[in-house]
């Protein structure tokens, strides 16, 4: 039940608004404020303040600073005036009061203002209470990254550390022996790329990220990119590469481009026949650049076109074929963090085409400096 403190110094208003009140709030009556300052309005919880002009003249100080104490919370003050008392409209009135209601007081007014105050209280309160919830759930999110950066990635670095020793030890290593430590090595990078994939993910969404560009030659980026790709996967398809536009390197976050670029080409891998070739077109314009990766696979649905950039969502007809259903979403998040667009067109066992559009921060940049 909400708490109500009232301040009234005439003392047979007081009794009538307590009478009235009680009936559907917990009521608090001070019977003096003019020589003390009553410890129930500093000290104990109340949702509403019911106060006169007498009141308010030896109390607005500590009003306001009630009023801040509280913040964000919303702590409404009601004022009972009479209608030709406007001296007090003069004096940092609004910095302190939330309402006036004057007298004589209709008890239907009295309890619809009351209502509507305490309302927003409630209103502010779960706001609070939400903020708080996610500040905590933010917390628990970056302590979450700290350890996982560690404890992941400890063991991964160890796993991949003792492969390539044995590696370097090929004449005392049988030939299966060595296709299952290169089979070890790519597990390890996937989980790597995975785990990378991930932190970031979870880091943008709590603290956001900074944009770091950095100047790429877009086609051998791209060409490396690829056998990255491919070497640390089992699927052996041929990426036809081709470029357009100027040569000169634009001005990218590397992290970005290259969740984006291995997601989408890593997708186009896996859902291909072996026998087909994915397409991977660069077009550098003046002010960004645009990339296209096209597939001959398995296509997706129209139902499932619609929950693509979900994140763990997955297409109904992907079958045995792994994956997290974070891909997309990160593409999804990387594109929007670069201030890019992406669209697709999917046909089923046609194929799927992605169009990434990304500004050239550098462009940007000085645009930004001659506005």
């Amino acid at each position: 039940m909400a708490q109500i403190l009232i301040l009234v110094e005439q003392s047979e208003n007081r009794r009538l608004l307590a009478e009235y009140l009680k009936q559907y709030y917990e009521v608090t009556v001070e019977n003096t404020v003019a020589q003390t300052k009553p410890v129930s309005f500093t000290d104990d919880p109340f949702d509403l303040c019911i106060l006169d002009g007498r009141a308010l003249t030896h109390l607005w100080e500590e009003i306001q600073s009630r009023k801040q104490q509280e913040q964000p919370v919303f702590l409404p003050v009601l004022l009972i005036t009479s209608r030709p008392d406007v001296k007090l409209m003069t004096r940092n009135l609004w910095e302190s009061i939330d309402e006036l209601i004057a007298r004589p007081i209709e008890k239907a007014e009295l309890r619809v203002r009351v209502e509507m105050l305490l309302r927003s209280r409630r209103f502010s309160l779960q706001l609070s209470e939400s903020l708080a919830r996610e500040r905590e759930q933010n917390e628990l999110k970056s302590r979450f990254i700290s350890v996982a950066s560690h404890e992941f990635r400890s063991p991964l670095n160890m796993i991949s550390g003792l492969t390539q020793l044995l590696e370097t030890k090929q004449d005392a290593v049988s030939e299966k022996k060595a296709d299952f430590l290169q089979r070890i090595q790519k597990a390890v990078k996937r989980m790597t790329t995975l785990l990378d994939d991930v932190l970031v993910m979870i880091k943008t969404e709590v603290n956001g990220l900074d944009l770091a560009p950095v100047a790429i030659t877009l086609e051998p980026f791209c060409r490396k990119l690829i056998e990255e790709v491919k070497l640390s996967s089992s699927y052996a398809r041929t990426v036809h590469v081709t470029y357009e536009g100027e040569h000169d390197p634009a001005y990218c976050d590397e992290v970005l481009l290259r969740q984006i670029l291995t997601n989408l080409l890593s997708n186009a891998l896996k859902y291909s026949s072996s026998d087909s070739v994915v397409q991977l077109q660069i077009q550098r314009r003046s002010a960004d650049v645009v990339f296209q990766i096209q597939d001959q696979g398995i296509g997706i649905s129209p139902e499932d076109q619609k929950s693509l950039f979900d994140a763990f969502y997955r297409a109904a007809n992907v079958g045995e074929v792994s994956g997290t259903g974070l891909g997309l979403a990160i593409v999804k998040q990387a594109v929007d963090l670069h201030g890019g667009t992406i669209s697709f067109s999917s046909e089923v066992n046609a194929g799927t085409t992605f169009v990434v559009t990304l500004p050239d921060l550098a462009h940007r940049e000085v645009n930004s400096a001659n506005v």
